[in-house]
């Protein structure tokens, strides 16, 4: 079971972009808002641009686990909206993961 929520309405991840602070490192770029004593709220976008349904979906999935081991560290911001660009579905985990961890962790 994961230890944070999905955004799930388009609205959610309208407003992270528009109010969020934007993060973009070469493969992802993350929008995050602080929300205090709030549960963490997840959105992850992969767009077409990253290559078929397979490959969109692999990049998910390792951003999923990625973000579940984050949290479960307790080192998760209250809302981040990751998306993923082209040149993620080339990385590998270990790449990925460390990526996200440091864009993550800037203050």
């Amino acid at each position: 079971m994961r230890s944070f929520a999905s955004l799930r309405r388009r609205g959610d991840f309208a407003r992270l972009r528009r109010h969020g602070r934007r993060i973009a490192t070469r493969s992802l770029t993350i929008y995050r808002a602080n929300a205090q004593g709030k549960q963490a709220l997840v959105g992850i976008s992969t767009g077409r641009a990253i290559g078929g349904a397979v490959t969109r979906n692999r990049v998910r999935r390792r951003i999923l686990a990625i973000v579940d081991e984050i949290s479960r560290g307790g080192d998760l911001p209250g809302r981040l909206l990751i998306e993923a660009r082209p040149t993620a579905a080339s990385l590998g985990f270990d790449k990925l993961k460390s990526e996200l961890v440091g864009a993550v962790a800037t203050p």
